[in-house]
């Protein structure tokens, strides 16, 4: 079971980090000014025409790549917690696992969020309910419910690697395990869509019971568990330009037919909730579609990525080693930054186009000039103990 620790760094994984800690901002951002989904901080609906199409088309592409996107966080999660696991051992493992994600998760539940949603609630601008009671309190992570959901999938991997210390089970697992093939992939698409559909019949999408992903859960643990299996197989460079080209075909297809579907049936300018959960097919359809594009992600980006960027410049480096940094501070950064142009009289996509760059760009200084020279002055004086 162990991976070799020695490997080289495989830098488009932590270009595509980069990148998605950059749309995670983005969509935060569009909520802020569209209107639709969870933020501390959501300005008045847009009314103006290009403001109204632009957000309702960017809302519907995004709804469909929301489990994409973090799903493939989780991916990478699973990628690297067998590298480090093999690496540090247990015990080790686990000291720095509570340091880098426990101990943020508690800054965050007990001083960020509460600071934030209860000045925010003062003002008159929190546009949600207040957390009820201790354990609506001690359960309300905001954006940090990743890092949350992270460290009990870290918990699944740590048991099964103690399961599997077993002869006989270890005996069971193979030693070499193919790419499978498109049909097989494609119904395991479809299995996790019909029971995506099914937990949502009790949760709908914007429903986080105790604060979990609920509504996504069967796709994140499967792409966590994808992420132990590439490593563990070596699938990256196993994957082919067919790879790609097969799952470009079938995202976009199912994409596009979905569109085709919903559009007529539940017209342009139609409450879209009703595919988020419930007994319906609208929400059927969705699911099956969501799971297709999330399982084709895998392979379209990994493979782009590790064939064309796989390398990184300076501006990179510097962001990629500033990405973790930039996905936990930038919620207090990005309602600073809308605060600030919230008297400034615009239309939502300029305020956006303006917004959004500020942030990631007060997000890096922050991260990259403050916040990382504390952690290497840190990791310095433990190495000189």
């Amino acid at each position: 079971m162990n991976i070799e620790s020695k490997r080289p760094r495989l830098l488009f994984l932590d270009n595509i980090k980069t990148l998605f800690s950059i749309l995670v901002i983005f969509q935060h951002a569009r909520v802020t000014y569209g209107g639709t989904g969870w933020w501390y901080y959501i300005e008045p609906v847009p009314v103006d025409p290009f403001s109204v199409i632009f957000f309702i088309l960017l809302s519907s592409i995004g709804g469909f790549f929301q489990a994409s996107l973090m799903g493939l966080f989780f991916l990478m999660g699973g990628y690297f917690t067998p590298i480090s696991y093999d690496r540090k051992g247990i015990q080790s493992f686990w000291k720095e696992r509570l340091l880098r994600l426990g101990i943020p998760v508690l800054l965050y539940i007990l001083v960020i969020n509460p600071i934030m949603i209860y000045s925010l609630s003062a003002l008159g601008l929190y546009p949600h309910q207040l957390p009820e009671g201790i354990i609506g309190f001690l359960t309300f992570f905001g954006p940090m419910w990743f890092l949350v959901v992270l460290l009990i999938f870290t918990v699944g991997y740590t048991l099964w690697r103690q399961i599997t210390k077993i002869d006989s089970i270890q005996q069971r697992i193979p030693k070499e395990f193919s790419i499978p093939k498109y049909l097989y992939l494609f119904l395991l698409a479809l299995g996790l869509g019909f029971g995506t559909f099914l937990v949502r019949i009790f949760f709908s999408i914007d429903e986080f019971p105790l604060g979990l992903p609920i509504p996504f859960i069967f796709q994140y643990t499967m792409m966590f568990s994808a992420g132990v299996i590439i490593v563990r197989y070596d699938w990256i460079k196993k994957m082919t330009k067919s790879n790609v080209k097969v799952w470009v075909i079938i995202i976009v297809a199912a994409f596009v037919l979905f569109f085709l579907y919903a559009i007529p049936s539940l017209g342009f300018d139609t409450d879209y909730s009703v595919v988020m959960g419930g007994f319906n097919l609208h929400a059927l359809l969705f699911a099956l579609v969501e799971n297709i594009i999330c399982i084709g992600m895998i392979f379209v980006l990994l493979k782009i990525f590790y064939a064309k960027f796989n390398k990184q410049g300076k501006i990179l480096q510097n962001l990629s080693s500033s990405a973790f940094y930039i996905y936990l501070i930038h919620p207090p950064v990005l309602v600073l930054v809308s605060l600030a142009f919230a008297s400034v009289s615009l239309i939502p996509v300029i305020k956006l186009a303006i917004v959004f760059p500020l942030t990631v760009i007060f997000c890096y200084m922050i991260s990259h000039f403050i916040l990382e020279k504390i952690h290497l002055k840190k990791r310095t004086k433990i190495t000189q103990l």
